[in-house]
């Protein structure tokens, strides 16, 4: 299995691998895939599986993401890069560091401790809502939003949940996520990891200053996982560090990955 992926700049140049969230989308890095290809980079973002174009798997852990992701860069030619994950992604680019360190030359986590998590209990509302939503009796965008706009989400949220419906003439509007299988093994994604696991290699963290998902009691394990790593916070910015502080989020990156 192949994930779909998109792909900016030439692939001679030095790359970097992106890995979105839970519910999000490859085409969300988009501004981030070209600015980044014109400062002479080779930009991959994937869809994770169930999520966006990518296949639609009963499979839905870190091991099995990790081993999707290692196989886009195989299909890329790629041996060394840099690779950049928020939330859950983060969680496949420390799975993919710890099991394939040779892979990956930096590595920066966007808001996610590696401590285990009870569960995505945002997100298990996300999908709950997102089901909610009859599909086969709307015939507008505008009423699935309309629908989604009764749980009192942020405009942002509902442009986010928005973005992953999709509509064709022979099967009318669906969810691009395969949410079944993502709410049956929600568990895995709270998973932390063992203390054997451990990346030598330079990281960052970035962390959501009005987030919780980095915490205070988080750092003797972040320590311990990535004993070269350094933390940064974003003080203005919630979970969604590249939307709410983009401008910072980009001047990091380069600084980190330059």
């Amino acid at each position: 299995m192949i994930l779909f992926y998109r792909k900016y700049g030439n692939p001679e140049n030095p790359a970097i691998l992106v890995l979105h969230g839970l519910l999000g989308l490859s085409d969300n890095w988009d501004f981030f895939g070209k600015h980044f290809a014109e400062r002479g980079f080779h930009v991959i973002v994937p869809d994770m599986r169930n999520h966006g174009m990518s296949p639609r798997m009963e499979a839905f852990n870190y091991n099995v993401m990790a081993n999707d992701v290692k196989k886009v860069l195989e299909n890329e030619n790629v041996t060394r890069c840099s690779v950049i994950g928020h939330s859950m992604g983060g969680k496949v680019a420390m799975t993919l560091a710890f099991k394939h360190p040779e892979l990956v030359d930096r590595l920066e986590i966007l808001d996610i401790s590696p401590r285990a998590f009870d569960s995505p209990l945002e997100h298990i509302g996300f999908i709950a809502a997102m089901e909610g939503v009859d599909l086969k009796k709307v015939t507008r965008r505008i009423e699935v939003m309309e629908q989604l706009e009764k749980y009192n989400y942020e405009k942002r949220v509902l442009l986010f949940l928005m973005k992953n419906l999709s509509y064709t003439r022979e099967h009318g509007f669906r969810w691009k996520p395969y949410l079944k299988s993502i709410y049956r093994n929600i568990g895995e994604i709270g998973k932390g990891f063992d203390n054997q696991c451990v990346f030598e290699g330079r990281t960052l963290f970035i962390k959501g200053g009005e987030s919780d998902y980095i915490l205070e009691k988080d750092i003797p394990a972040m320590r311990h996982h990535f004993p070269h790593h350094e933390m940064i916070t974003f003080e203005k910015s919630g979970h969604w560090i590249h939307v709410d502080a983009t401008d910072d989020f980009i001047m990091a990156t380069e600084r980190f990955i330059s």
